[in-house]
Parts: structure tokens; C-alpha cells; sequence
């Protein structure tokens, strides 16, 4: 059994709740948030605009969550620091805060917790190691990377198929657009767009500001800049951007990769049919005429869309799609059971 904290009680961390409820080995003990209505903490766990109402209700007792049968912790401390995981027996801390001040803070819970996992891409000096479940989860030395970032939605989606293609046909060079729905700091209308990482202040890129249900913002991205940290042979190969777009959920990406070696669509596509087998529930490829609503809670990191697949000239063009939330916290649940497996 091991026992997680979920610091930030968010979309991430709601559902890497209902994912981790699902296995009876994960038990999730403790939660802190900074929302001081705990009936609303329990309101917004039972109920979810994108995936539904809980198969497990809570309701609250005292300080608590319950589901009958057990009893989850909750806090409203703003700072990690100040929640007593290791007294509540806490193995691994999830960091879906967002916040920059908490990251720093994790430092503090070594030799109190196993580890803490920060669901962003900080700067790889602020962590020991990042980690993307699926490309390069045995970099990790379980005696000392402590706090270990899972790295974001879009490099969990593209990394796989970067590592793919580059050991089969040898990338020289890569494009990459991606299609990202509404965050929770972007507004309903147009206004100054606050930063989720660093409280009370206001990013610079103004469009960002701009109302997130009517408009198609291009944005820069750090989906290229993230997959690097973890395939570092792919650095200075790519140019990237990013629209935020006009939907809650599921995210597409669109690639274009220049290769090396030789190549034509009927040995793209075997590569792609065999990594199924060699990557359970990291790659999975598509052949329907799907949208992206039909990608909804799929766990998979990402989906390669096959209607729209080519290659010509040792160019490849490539089209996918992943559920930026339950995709990547599978992803996350999958690091966490790794870093406690044999101890």
C-alpha cells in the first residue's frame, strides 16, 4: 500500500484522486488545499464538469473526507511546509499546487517523506531529476533524486514518439504545434491574466488575458524545452508555439519531423503498431474518423491519429491527441508506484 498527499487540490489533483481510487495499492491520506470550505473541497471531488460524478462520494467528517470505510485529511495551509505528512505516514507528496514558493519548500520535507513529485516543468536546478513515465523513468536514483518533476501534459504526449522516431530514422529536425484547451488562470472575459505560479502576479503576455471561450490565443510553449530535459540529443532540433483554444479538455499536437535515415509511411506505420506492445499505455495509434471529444479519459499518453499520417521527402508528418489531464496523472500515478516499487 502506499500512502499519497496531494498538495493542491486542483484538476490535477482531483483527478489523480479518481485514478488512484481505482488501485487498491494507492491510498490517498491527506490533501491540503489552500480553499478554506472543505464541503466545497468534498462538492468538487464528487462532481466534474469533464469526467462525471465520483464513483467513490465523499462527504465530510469533522476535518475530514470519508467514503465510509476510510478518512482522508484535509488542510488549508498555503505553504507545504506547515502539513504534518510524515505524522499522518504519508510515502510520496504530490505537488499539484502550481506554486513556485511550494516547490522550493519541498526541500524541507526530505527524510520525512520518500519523495515529493511536482506536476509542472521547473527549471532543472530547482529538482533532482525530470522524469516522463514511459521515455526515461530508469534515469531515476531512487537513493537520491528526492523531488522529481513529471514534467507537463504536452512533453509526457510528445516525448514518447520523439524517442520513437529518433532511435528508428534519426530526427535532424522538428516543427511542433500544439492545440492546448482553457486553463484555470485564463479568463471567461477579457482582462489581465494572473499567474497560477506566482501569486498576485501578472503575466506580460497579455493575450493570455483574453476571453479563453471565444478567441484562439497563440501562445509560446515549453513543450519542446521540457521533452529536452529528457532526451537531451533533441536540443536546438525543434521550433515550437502553441494556440490555447476554445475547449476544456483533450489536446492535439501537430509534428512535422525531418529524418535521416531512409523512411516510408509503411515502416512509419509498423514502428507505430509495434510500440503499442512495447509501451502499454503510452503510445496508442488510431484509425477512426474520431474528434477530439472521443479522447476524453483516454489513459494512454498519447494517441497517433493514422488518418492523417504522412511521409514524403524523409519528412513525416504527424498528428495526435491526449487528454491533458487524465493521460498525464496516469502518468503521474505510474511515477509514484514506480519510485515505492520494492521498498
Amino acid at each position: 500500500m502506499i500512502n499519497i498527499g496531494i498538495n493542491g487540490y486542483g484538476r490535477i489533483g482531483r483527478v489523480l484522486h479518481r485514478i488512484a481510487d481505482l488501485d487498491s495499492n494507492l491510498n490517498i491520506i491527506a490533501i491540503n488545499d489552500v480553499n478554506p470550505d472543505i464541503n466545497n473541497i468534498a462538492y468538487l471531488a464528487n462532481y466534474d464538469s469533464t469526467y462525471g460524478r465520483r464513483d467513490f462520494f465523499l462527504t465530510v467528517k469533522n476535518n475530514s473526507l470519508t467514503n465510509g470505510k476510510k478518512f482522508i485529511d484535509v488542510f488549508h495551509e498555503p505553504k507545504i511546509s506547515k502539513v504534518p505528512w510524515s505524522d499522518l505516514g504519508v510515502d510520496i507528496v504530490v505537488d499539484s499546487s502550481g506554486v513556485l514558493e511550494n516547490l522550493k519548500l519541498s526541500l524541507s520535507l526530505k527524510g520525512k517523506v520518500d519523495n515529493v513529485i511536482v506536476t509542472n516543468s521547473p527549471s532543472e536546478e530547482l529538482v533532482d531529476k525530470t522524469i516522463i513515465y514511459g521515455v526515461n523513468e530508469q534515469d531515476i536514483d531512487k537513493t537520491n533524486d528526492f523531488l522529481i518533476s513529471s514534467s507537463i501534459c504536452d512533453a509526457i504526449a510528445f516525448a514518447p514518439l520523439a524517442k520513437l522516431i529518433d532511435a528508428e530514422f534519426n530526427i535532424e529536425q522538428g516543427f511542433l504545434t500544439t492545440l492546448h484547451p482553457w486553463l484555470g488562470y485564463q479568463n471567461l472575459l477579457d482582462g489581465p491574466s494572473k499567474s497560477y505560479a506566482q501569486p498576485g502576479k501578472i503575466y506580460d503576455d497579455y493575450a493570455l488575458g483574453r476571453g479563453s471561450t471565444m478567441t484562439l490565443i497563440p501562445k509560446n510553449t515549453s513543450s519542446i524545452s521540457a521533452t529536452c530535459k529528457v532526451l537531451p540529443q533533441l536540443k536546438n532540433k525543434f521550433l515550437a508555439m502553441s494556440y490555447r483554444i476554445p475547449t476544456s479538455i483533450v489536446s492535439s499536437a501537430d509534428a512535422t519531423l525531418k529524418v535521416k535515415k531512409n523512411i516510408n509511411l509503411g515502416d512509419l506505420v509498423e514502428v507505430l503498431k509495434d510500440s503499442e506492445s512495447k509501451y502499454p499505455k503510452i503510445i496508442h495509434n488510431n484509425f477512426d474518423a474520431l474528434v477530439s471529444t472521443d479522447f476524453i479519459k483516454t489513459d494512454f499518453s498519447v494517441v497517433v491519429d493514422h488518418r492523417f499520417l504522412k511521409v514524403e521527402n524523409g519528412f513525416i508528418k504527424m498528428l495526435s491527441w491526449y487528454d491533458n489531464e487524465w493521460g498525464y496523472s496516469s502518468r503521474v500515478i505510474d511515477l509514484l508506484k514506480y519510485l515505492e516499487k520494492g521498498k
